[in-house]
């Protein structure tokens, strides 16, 4: 697991707005899945998500195409083992 400073770089920071963009703010299992809000709509997207993790594939730590943008149930069934709320 990377070191938690990772994530509050700047570089980290510009590469996960990247990813919610590119999906639109909307979290990408959800849609898949078509599961929606408590209201009706699209489930928002919270997390940037590494499809491969970065402590195995450091090179692709910035890289977008690595990123998945997740609401937070959804990044937490990725990552049952950390057991983390977002």
């Amino acid at each position: 697991m990377p070191n938690l400073k990772h994530y509050k770089k700047k570089r980290h920071l510009v590469w996960r707005e990247k990813v919610l963009k590119k999906a639109g703010g909307l979290c990408e299992e959800c849609r898949r899945y078509g599961r929606l809000d408590a209201d009706g709509l699209p489930v928002r997207a919270t997390v940037a998500h590494h499809k491969k993790p970065i402590d195995e594939y450091p090179e692709l730590a910035y890289a977008v195409s690595n990123g998945q943008a997740l609401c937070a149930m959804c990044h937490n069934r990725k990552h049952p083992e950390k057991g983390r709320k977002h």
